[in-house]
């Protein structure tokens, strides 16, 4: 019942044809007499070479010899330059070549000299649409409606779509309802029909347009659920709910009428018609998974901004129902455990990622945001053995890479971490985004320094630093750990200010620029950082408790040290020294 799509006609033979590697300019056209004359009488002898260089520049476009087939066109143009083929062959190398001004030139040639060939004219005023020139591609268009008493439905279709881009709706609804006439009433015809009166702001005419359809075809719902939809847009509820009446009448198993019922009891403000009829929708079996999903994803917006009749239940129902009816679906298990992240669900969101994963592991932005769930989660184990399926099935995204190796390196596997970070490492993505081989970077640092691989380790933080001098995270690591061996305080006091110009707030990195200082010797300064750190805390921190016990133990302040050694000792997360400074009273030097 559909119409054939009509015509996304031919006419840009740019991709057709091969390029050359020096195409003739003006200059060079100029050498070719354009005679204003209508056409030319050769002599027998220039004949004989027009003749041979026309055929010798088709044998050669034949095989693909595009140099030589423009230079033989054009030679044969010289001789003849009424000749409109010749004009037509060396506008589309050209065009291919981007010389659309010069190509231009050649095709108002062509038309002139062979006003009837419905190509030229196809070609002509696809050159000027795309050159901003509406009125020439339009007019030139037109001519095709004059070439035969009965033009045919391509043609009236090419000149339709013209008229309609350059806003003429009503002389491209003038030759769609032509080719109405010649082919009959059709569902995609009518309503770009209807479209275009609706763009021409002409109500009468859109509706008419719809009535067309339905007359044509009663017993077919969707044309009269489609008339409601245009009433009730037009707030004309009575109109438009009777029109969804008839659709039940005459076709009772028509899905798509309750999703407009239910649109029709929104405006009205009727909660529970519209809840039930939204309901009815999205259990129909008569309505397809796509057209269910896109109408589902406005009332998920809806949702979202607090402006719908339902709550996050009702909204967990439509999910369980489309997966019920449409169980092979994988936009449905993305969506839906996005929505049970977005409530706090987070559990419930993995075990249906996992669903949807298990039903079809081909869709990498469902194994991304699961995977990324999974590290929220903690799981790391279910991690490890996930992200290595991902790799599986898509070995060189980059992403599945850090997941495994970071997850490893939480499990302390670090041997096995460090083989797979390196191995994403050498990938042609990740070679190709530095945002991304600095991640891998910054990874493997961590990674080398927990095996005590110092060298290493500091080899990639210098790496990702070359990369992304910035990274605050490398540069805290960096420089604490430059702290813990002592070596380059000066480098590592610089990094780690950086770092808390950066983000002032953060209580780690203020931490960090302490100890760096308590290593310096500068206590006092050392005190009063720490106690920023400490301002910043959104929870307890053992090693920041611990690191202020260090610092008032330096500046002299013993029972202050003590209290705040036992306070790391309650809250972990302390050195292996601790007790023992505890025991002793006293710092003692890691």
């Amino acid at each position: 019942m559909k119409y054939f799509g009509l015509i996304s006609l031919v006419i840009f033979f740019f991709s057709s044809c091969s390029s050359i590697k020096e195409v003739p300019g003006k200059d060079d056209l100029e050498n070719i007499e354009l005679s204003n004359s209508k056409s030319i009488i050769l002599s027998d002898n220039d004949q004989r070479k027009f003749d041979y260089y026309f055929l010798e520049g088709n044998r050669y476009k034949a095989i693909d010899e595009v140099n030589k087939s423009f230079m033989y066109f054009a030679e044969a143009l010289k001789i003849d330059s009424t000749c409109a083929a010749c004009a037509y062959e060396l506008s589309r190398i050209l065009l291919a070549n981007n010389k659309v001004e010069d190509a231009q030139v050649l095709m108002e040639r062509a038309v002139k000299y062979d006003p009837v060939n419905r190509y030229y004219i196809f070609l002509l005023s696809r050159i000027y649409q795309n050159q901003g020139n509406s009125v020439g591609a339009v007019k030139t268009a037109e001519k095709l409606i004059f070439l035969s008493e009965s033009p045919s439905v391509e043609d009236l279709y090419f000149v339709a779509q013209l008229q309609s881009q350059n806003g003429l709706y009503e002389d491209a609804i003038s030759n769609l309802e032509k080719i109405e006439k010649i082919i009959g009433i059709k569902e995609g015809l009518s309503f770009e029909i209807y479209q275009l009166y609706l763009e021409n702001k002409d109500l009468k005419g859109a509706e008419g347009a719809l009535i067309k359809l339905i007359n044509r075809f009663p017993t077919y719902g969707d044309y009269r659920v489609l008339l409601g939809d245009f009433y009730l847009e037009n707030n004309q509820y009575k109109k438009a709910f009777s029109e969804y009446d008839k659709v039940l009448q005459v076709q009772p198993d028509n899905g798509n009428v309750y999703f407009s019922l239910a649109n029709y009891f929104f405006n009205q403000g009727d909660s529970l018609s519209y809840k039930e009829q939204l309901f009815k929708g999205f259990r129909s079996k008569s309505v397809g998974f796509e057209n269910k999903f896109r109408r589902f994803l406005p009332v998920l917006g809806q949702f979202s901004e607090g402006q719908s009749f339902l709550d996050e239940n009702d909204i967990i129902g439509i999910y369980e129902i489309l997966i019920e009816l449409h169980p092979y679906q994988g936009d449905i298990y993305h969506s839906y455990g996005n929505f049970l992240i977005s409530i706090k669900k987070e559990k419930k969101a993995r075990d249906v990622f996992r669903t949807g994963l298990d039903l079809d592991g081909s869709q990498a932005n469902l194994w991304q945001d699961y995977l990324f769930l999974l590290s929220q989660l903690g799981e790391n184990s279910e991690l490890v053995s996930r992200s290595e399926v991902a790799i599986s099935f898509f070995p060189d995204e980059p992403v599945f890479y850090l997941f495994h190796g970071v997850s490893l390196f939480q499990l302390e596997e670090y041997q096995k971490a460090t083989v797979t970070l390196e191995k994403g490492l050498g990938l042609e993505k990740v070679k190709q985004n530095p945002s991304l081989k600095s991640q891998f970077h910054a990874y493997l640092g961590d990674i080398f320094h927990s095996m005590d691989i110092i060298d290493q380790s500091f080899h990639h933080y210098e790496e990702s630093l070359k990369i992304d001098e910035n990274n605050v995270i490398v540069l805290n690591n960096y420089s604490y750990y430059l702290a813990l061996e002592g070596k380059e305080l000066d480098r590592a006091e610089k990094m780690s200010a950086k770092t808390v110009e950066l983000e002032p707030g953060n209580s780690t990195y203020l931490d960090t620029y302490a100890w760096i200082l308590f290593k310096k010797k500068r206590y006092t300064e050392a005190k009063f950082i720490i106690e920023r750190a400490i301002e910043n805390l959104e929870q307890p921190n053992g090693v920041i408790y611990e690191h202020y016990g260090d610092i008032l133990f330096k500046t002299g302040n013993l029972d202050g040290a003590l209290e705040q050694w036992n306070k790391a000792l309650d809250f972990g997360e302390h050195s292996k020294l601790l007790k023992l400074k505890i025991e002793k009273r006293e710092y003692i030097d890691e």
